[in-house]
């Protein structure tokens, strides 16, 4: 710790374990550590079956939205940058998934439509990740289960009221 006093730490160290008791801040951390571990559990899964997630999850929105989407619109979907998106899109379109299609006469514009490989893919592979999703909360009551999908559905569309407001002061 070249350059750090001890007790700078063992003072930032304090005030983290302060902030963590407070009961929202905590119930967030719980949150967002929860949804951690369940995406590694997932793709972990997810990987021993097929392709990792953020392939399924853009073929999966490719098929329940028509086919066919903009770049943008799956950026905007899977809260993943435009780049992360392209470079994702790239390896699908390599590999037979989907392919790159022109918009209208604006050739520099390309949606990307589902291919009969990838909808091909997404029936054999989600299946799977809908049962490690269902094992994942598996020791959760029926009663239980509903309760937190109603909590979760509030704190996202709290969350996305948040971005939205975020988004409109840039």
């Amino acid at each position: 710790m070249t350059g750090i006093n001890k007790g700078s730490i063992e003072s930032l160290s304090d005030d983290i374990v302060a902030m963590a008791t407070d009961l929202r801040c905590n119930t967030g951390l719980q949150v967002l550590y929860t949804g951690l571990l369940i995406n590694k559990y997932v793709n972990k899964r997810a990987k021993k079956n097929g392709p990792n997630r953020s392939r399924l999850e853009i073929m999966q929105a490719l098929v329940t939205h028509g086919g066919t989407l903009k770049p943008s619109e799956l950026s905007k979907m899977m809260f993943r940058s435009k780049q992360t998106i392209t470079k994702v899109v790239d390896g699908l379109e390599r590999d037979g998934m989907v392919k790159r299609e022109p918009i209208g006469k604006d050739r520099r514009s390309r949606a990307v439509t589902i291919t009969r490989k990838g909808v091909d893919s997404v029936k054999e592979n989600l299946p799977g990740v809908f049962e490690a999703s269902n094992t994942a909360v598996a020791s959760l009551s029926q009663e239980e289960t509903e309760e937190l999908n109603d909590i979760m559905r509030r704190i996202r569309r709290h969350l996305m009221n948040l971005i939205s407001d975020s988004s409109s002061k840039e």
